[in-house]
């Protein structure tokens, strides 16, 4: 191999089955790191933009691949002509990466490159290549393998949802969803070539930004109640760990709900799913119109070329793009959903539920639910599953919330359930919410919460109340209190969850006794500063919605601030109001904060607030 340059060497790894290979790689050791090349034929060449083929594959955005047959997104003879073949040499747009023993990239260069020898490899091949010494290619696989390992601790110590489990065949893919690989995948050979990849679109994009080049940007954002990146990691690999099948399709199906599709744009909004500052599309051009139109770009960049694309026609492609992938999703979500369907009516005629899988008993059972008309038996086998654990959140919920008559027992035994583990609640009213939104639900423009210590009571006391809004639509707990922040929050959701269900409220208050001192202790010490005494007998709930209006007159150089400041004494309903003046805004809040404090102090000093009793 010494004779030859490792810069035209490479090794294409698809399925047994590709004829559209567009990507090849190849690695060299460099002291404690690794120099990289990842190969990309040249589609570009030979799809002359604006042209028929073009416009073909504009109109297809991807390749389809399907049990009986593939459709192509470029010709036949395009395929031929621009794919990877060994035996022959190849234009390419290359990608040479030096990264160091941590997978940090200390260089990268990118640019037109060649690929002279090369070679063709199943993953299951390159897989068996890099344990095998005796194969030819066993040291460069082997270090394949190990650059790859290195790229997805990086990834992980990152933050990202990176996760493959190549025994029980499950994986993560770039949008964080848990997905199923196909059996020949389920080796090395598959974690090399997905690496490699993530390291070429990556530092493509990078190089893009920096050169500030609009190209067609991949941007990806979860959903907010996803929760932290990280912690959904370690969730992965705990289920991971404990081989419960159940409970990795439960949380398949959950991260399905939370974790938004990404799409193509011409700015930069980051990866979450990889937890990448910028990320893009670009190692298939024979298979995706977004990475031929990105590869055009990179090479008229390179070349030193005029730009093929204005911003408008750039932006229009995007919007094209992700309007058909979206349309395609919808589609194949409603074929499955009809096919489901016929299925689930089946089932149901069937009427043996308890022999049903999980995932079957969960179809037949929520449809019945939406139907109103639950068949004999099934009520007995959701209380059965409900007895033994196996009745999973999606399926308590629609019961427990919507179930018709024949669930009545079920659901008021599920009301007891729920008020002895009042930590699901939440849970709870996160899937009434995503029902109502028909997606996901946003922890700051739909659930709103109210949480505050309470003085007025001896020991530590919080309160909490929580609010569920949905078009024109609020809805919201009683106020719950209790030693601790965590139990108030999930007492209120437990009561605003019966509210939503029409069942018997069994939520409950922590014994509270009113402070004989209450007037004392809710006064602000003197020493503290008007605007901030305020604000704190705001966050007590003494003063309710607070605001602050700002007004200017005067010229620049002697400009005059006017600050009014007003609230709702709470038990008294008063309104207090006060304005300040001032050469500044913060001076103006002041003088306006020394008012209000003395008509808040006031009203404590009479003992007309701080004396109710808990709700």
């Amino acid at each position: 191999m010494a004779v030859h340059n490792p810069a035209e060497c490479g090794i294409m790894i698809d399925a047994a089955t590709t004829v559209d290979r567009d990507d090849a790689v190849w690695i060299e050791p460099r002291g404690d790191g690794f120099d990289v090349w990842i190969h990309i034929a040249r589609a570009a060449d030979h799809v002359r933009t604006g042209g028929p083929a073009d416009t073909e594959a504009r109109r297809r955005v991807h390749t389809r691949y399907r049990a009986d047959h593939t459709r192509h997104m470029l010709p036949a003879p395009v395929v031929e002509a621009a794919s990877l073949t060994p035996g022959r040499p190849n234009d390419t747009f290359a990608v040479h990466l030096h990264i160091d023993a941590a997978g940090r990239v200390l260089d990268a260069e990118l640019g037109p490159g060649r690929l002279t020898r090369s070679w063709i490899m199943t993953h299951a091949e390159a897989a068996a290549a890099s344990g095998d010494p005796g194969h030819p290619l066993h040291g460069t696989l082997a270090l394949a393998l190990r650059f790859s390992q290195t790229m997805l601790a990086a990834r992980r110590n990152a933050g990202a949802l990176a996760f493959y489990d190549l025994l029980s065949g499950f994986a993560t893919n770039e949008e964080g969803q848990i997905v199923r690989l196909d059996s020949a995948e389920r080796n090395s050979g598959y974690i090399i070539v997905q690496e490699f990849m993530i390291a070429a679109n990556a530092q493509i994009a990078a190089w893009a930004v920096r050169e500030d080049l609009p190209i067609l940007f991949r941007n990806h954002r979860l959903a907010a109640v996803a929760g932290d990146p990280a912690g959904l990691r370690d969730e992965i690999d705990a289920v991971a760990s404990s081989g419960d099948g159940a409970a990795f399709e439960m949380l398949r199906s959950r991260m399905k709900m939370v974790s938004r599709a990404a799409t193509y744009g011409p700015t930069v909004h980051g990866h979450h799913g990889l937890q990448l500052p910028v990320y893009t599309h670009a190692t298939s051009p024979l298979r995706r119109y977004p990475d031929l139109v990105t590869q055009r770009i990179l090479l008229a960049a390179a070349l030193g070329r005029p730009g093929p694309y204005t911003a408008e026609e750039l932006a229009e492609t995007a919007a094209h793009v992700n309007a058909s992938l979206e349309a395609e999703r919808r589609a194949k979500a409603e074929f499955f959903k009809q096919r489901a369907q016929a299925e689930t009516e089946r089932q149901m005629e069937a009427a043996d539920f308890a022999t049903l899988p999980y995932k079957q008993f969960a179809r037949v059972l929520q449809f019945a639910v939406e139907r109103g008309d639950a068949p004999a038996g099934l009520a007995a086998d959701t209380a059965r599953r409900l007895d033994s654990r196996e009745l999973q959140l999606r399926e308590f919920a629609s019961v427990y919330l919507y179930g018709g008559d024949e669930f009545a027992p079920l659901r008021e035994r599920m009301n007891r359930r729920l008020a002895g583990e009042p930590q699901q609640a939440q849970s709870v009213l996160n899937v009434y919410l995503q029902d109502r939104l028909g997606g996901p639900v946003s922890s700051e423009t739909n659930v709103h919460w109210t949480v505050e210590p309470e003085p007025a009571f001896e020991g530590p006391l919080f309160s909490a109340q929580v609010a569920l809004t949905f078009g024109d639509t609020r809805v919201e707990s009683p106020k719950r209190l209790q030693r601790n922040k965590k139990d108030a929050r999930n007492q209120a959701a437990l009561a605003l969850a019966a509210a939503l269900a029409g069942l018997p409220d069994l939520s409950s208050d922590a014994p509270a006794k009113p402070r004989a001192d209450v007037q004392r202790k809710l006064l602000v010490d003197a020493a503290v500063n008007p605007a901030e005494a305020v604000q704190i007998y705001a966050a007590r709930g003494i003063l309710e919605g607070l605001t602050w209006d700002f007004a200017v007159e005067g010229p620049s150089h002697e400009r005059v601030f006017t600050c009014r400041g007003e609230g709702l004494l709470r038990d008294t309903g008063e309104q207090v109001r006060a304005e300040g003046t001032g050469p500044t805004k913060q001076a103006a809040k002041t003088a306006a904060s020394v008012e209000l404090r003395v008509l808040i102090e006031a009203g404590l000093a009479l003992g007309e607030t701080g004396s109710r009793s808990p709700a």
